[in-house]
């Protein structure tokens, strides 16, 4: 594991209404590139990752066939307790629900 790490998830699976794994991988420092490309990551994983203190963002597909970051994900809590993903900051367009599905 990388201390400080920022990862990037480009799509996600559902099991109903909820998130259940993420693409998941690690950007490297200069943000250019992957270090590790993504691959399906268990959503407790991805937790792990965020509360560990590693830095997840959004990456949505661009008109040009790239990613454009978007805003950084975080752990929901919902009412019944289930832990899940959701964004910092939601705009039109960018929110989990508009990343792809795998």
């Amino acid at each position: 594991m990388v201390e400080n790490a920022k990862y990037g998830i480009t799509a996600l699976r559902y099991a109903g209404a909820q998130i259940v794994e993420a693409m998941m991988g690690l950007i490297d420092t200069t943000q250019a590139n992957w270090d590790l490309r993504p691959t399906p990551t268990r959503l407790t994983e991805v937790v792990d990752r965020l509360v560990e203190g590693d830095t997840v963002i959004s990456l949505f597909p661009d008109d040009e066939g790239g990613l454009q970051a978007g805003p950084e994900v975080k752990v929901d809590v919902l009412p019944e307790g289930t832990e899940t993903l959701a964004l910092d900051e939601e705009e039109p367009g960018r929110s989990l629900r508009d990343l792809p599905r795998f």
